[in-house]
């Protein structure tokens, strides 16, 4: 668990550093190693696309696994309700910004081909990191929330 809830957090601090490289980079027309907005701007749509993904399937894990362990020791079920209720925490403002991310990267597209103005794509970029830095939050407290929960559980003396 430890290991999976790091990577998130690595993951999380490369995505946010690409996305804002992107916008950066979209703001000031600059190549990065040689690489032009719009290239740079899928690469980082996948790694984002990637981490929030394995930060939403730890919290489906993190909960299964309070789940069966309350059931199997016949805890107090108040554990996984906690479990439960933080996932009703983490997951609107997750999936709000994957999709606020997708928007701003189609949108990319109508930009390039000149069909939609950049300071549409330019505004809503800016609302999506903004956004995203503040789902970064969340997603901390969540965590370490759930860790409570697993610290809680580690401390129950099971053997009565």
């Amino acid at each position: 668990m430890w290991w999976f809830m790091y990577a998130c957090y690595l993951l999380t601090g490369i995505s946010f550093c690409l996305v804002g490289l992107t916008g950066i980079q979209g703001y000031w027309n600059f190549s990065i190693l040689g690489v032009a907005h719009h290239t740079f701007a899928l690469v980082a749509a996948i790694v984002y696309l990637f981490t929030e993904t394995l930060i939403i399937f730890f919290f489906v894990g993190t909960g299964s696994s309070i789940k069966e362990f309350s059931q199997m020791h016949h805890l107090d079920p108040e554990y996984h309700q906690r479990s439960i209720s933080i996932k009703r925490v983490i997951y609107p403002p997750t999936l709000l910004n994957i999709l606020l991310l997708m928007i701003v990267f189609v949108i990319g597209g109508g930009v390039h081909t000149r069909m939609i103005h950049p300071w549409f794509h330019g505004g809503l970029f800016l609302v999506t990191i903004i956004h995203f830095a503040k789902t970064i939050a969340i997603q901390h407290r969540s965590f370490k929330e759930s860790t409570m929960i697993f610290i809680e559980l580690s401390k129950l003396d099971l053997n009565k």
